[in-house]
């Protein structure tokens, strides 16, 4: 790949500068006044359209997606940063809906399970491809009398432009697309959202642009934009080194001979040839005759430092620790650890959005069925927690929940609930709580923090943090787990 943000030629050495002017016309950071249109070479240009934001013009933006679909099928590093974040946030146990209520639930079963649409199954293939493409456009397919939904994934790079309604681009309001023939007219799908008359979803499309660098955005980039030209150099970097290392397999001998050119002639006459004998091979020669290898540097450890500092900012921009890539070997287990944090929240981040778009497609299709008169647009929803009901809108009785991020999560809350363990003993041993009351508070307690029936095997301070992670671990993993309301 060539790099797409390409720094142009300098005649002399000046002082480094964050950006060009060239590169702030190819980002949208510029909203116009100086700069070179990369097109005709007009000055002092803003894109036509642009309405005094600060949109990144539409050639960088699918030059970005082009080369993160082309670096994710052929770089392995970027197949390493794009697999850990969809491993992570949809991966292991897989992305579940928790429905509070026994109608709604039948109608997300149904959705969800649709032989059509295989939520359960395509999570992962979903995920990879908004992060490769920066954005999420599906096509809302409704039944007209049922109310049953079903959707198409849409190729963003067809949408034309996004209107936003009452101009505000924190609101899509339509997806303009091409017309289906060269005949007809532009398609203008309505985005999906709540009509403030009925309170329900509707829209004919499903459109995501999660990673918008500013609020007056209304495209999104591609998640490794900032780190497509780092891919690009640690991939020159390591090809560099295997090309030099390849040629010096090529072994070259250095013969020289005392004597004059016929000595040399005659040598090669009698050898009847100069090429180097096969491996394993003889070579017989007297004292006039001296042969050497002649052998050529890799640069194989300057090559190593330099992929390695090319690491560094590729781990950094794409939010991962650079262990995690690469390399595992320079970190030991605390710096690991301490690095680790930092990594589960920006993972965590991604996740976050992922399922909070998940939720609202299923609540559309929640909605599509109220509208249907399939459900009653309040339902009363029980809290798995309290086990309190209360009567709710019948697409909020709906979430989508994703696994957890940290592998040692269940790790931490076990050692937590064994803390609280202690304390509530050292309470009853002074006198400050009874054994009856501590029971209830260590109970209430579990039930409140890790959400999965309480077990009083596993609540001695002398249990092992182990078997309670494992106990929550296979507790939670069930998935049609609810708690029942218990009496304090």
């Amino acid at each position: 790949m060539r790099p797409w943000f390409a720094l142009p030629a300098r005649a002399a050495p000046v002082r480094a500068t964050e950006a060009t002017a060239e590169q702030l016309v190819a980002t949208g950071a510029m909203l116009g006044g100086y700069g070179r249109d990369p097109i005709d070479g007009d000055t002092g240009y803003r894109l036509a359209g642009s309405a005094g934001r600060r949109e990144v013009p539409y050639w960088t933006r699918e030059r970005a997606r082009d080369a993160s679909v082309a670096a994710y099928r052929s770089n392995p590093m970027a197949v390493a940063i794009v697999d850990t974040y969809t491993a992570f946030c949809v991966g292991d146990k897989g992305v579940k809906t928790v429905v509070t209520n026994p109608d709604v639930r039948a109608v997300v079963d149904e959705f969800w399970n649709d032989p059509a649409n295989r939520l359960h199954s395509i999570q992962e293939l979903s995920l990879r491809s908004q992060i490769l493409l920066g954005e999420k456009l599906y096509e809302l397919l409704e039944g007209p009398t049922s109310g049953v939904l079903r959707f198409a994934p849409v190729e963003p790079a067809a949408i034309k432009d996004v209107i936003p309604r009452a101009g505000n681009p924190l609101w899509p309001g339509e997806v303009v697309l091409p017309p289906p023939d060269v005949t007809g007219d532009d398609r203008r799908w309505p985005v999906a959202a709540v009509n403030d008359a009925t309170g329900l979803h509707e829209g004919r499309a499903m459109f995501w642009a999660p990673w918008r660098t500013l609020d007056t955005d209304l495209r999104g980039m591609p998640f490794l934009t900032s780190i497509l030209d780092w891919l690009d150099n640690y991939d020159l970097v390591l090809s560099n080194l295997i090309d030099r290392t390849a040629l010096s397999r090529y072994l070259a001998l250095d013969v020289t001979i005392k004597g004059g050119q016929d000595d040399v002639n005659n040598w090669i006459a009698q050898r009847k040839s100069t090429v180097v004998p096969p491996s394993g091979g003889m070579e017989v020669h007297n004292d006039s005759v001296e042969i050497k290898p002649i052998t050529a540097q890799t640069g194989a450890f300057e090559d190593t430092r330099a992929a390695q500092s090319v690491l560094t900012s590729v781990a950094a921009g794409a939010g991962l620790a650079k262990t995690w890539l690469a390399e595992p070997e320079d970190a030991n287990r605390a710096t690991s650890l301490t690095m680790a944090e930092p990594v589960r929240r920006r993972v965590g981040g991604v996740q976050r959005v992922w399922l909070e778009q998940m939720t609202e497609l299923v609540r559309f299709a929640v909605d599509r069925a109220v509208d249907a008169h399939r459900l009653p647009a309040m339902v009363e929803a029980t809290d798995p927690h309290s086990g309190e009901a209360t009567q709710v809108k019948a697409s909020m009785s709906v979430t989508v929940t994703g696994p957890e991020i940290a592998a040692s999560d269940s790790q931490l809350t076990a050692q937590v609930l064994l803390n609280l363990s202690t304390g509530l003993e050292k309470l009853v041993a002074i006198g400050a709580l009874s054994r009856e009351a501590a029971a209830a508070a260590a109970r209430k307690g579990w039930e409140d923090y890790v959400g999965v029936p309480y077990e009083a095997s596993l609540g001695s301070p002398d249990a092992n943090p182990d078997d309670v992670a494992t106990h929550v671990d296979d507790t939670t993993s069930k998935p049609n787990l609810r708690l029942a309301a218990t009496a304090p």
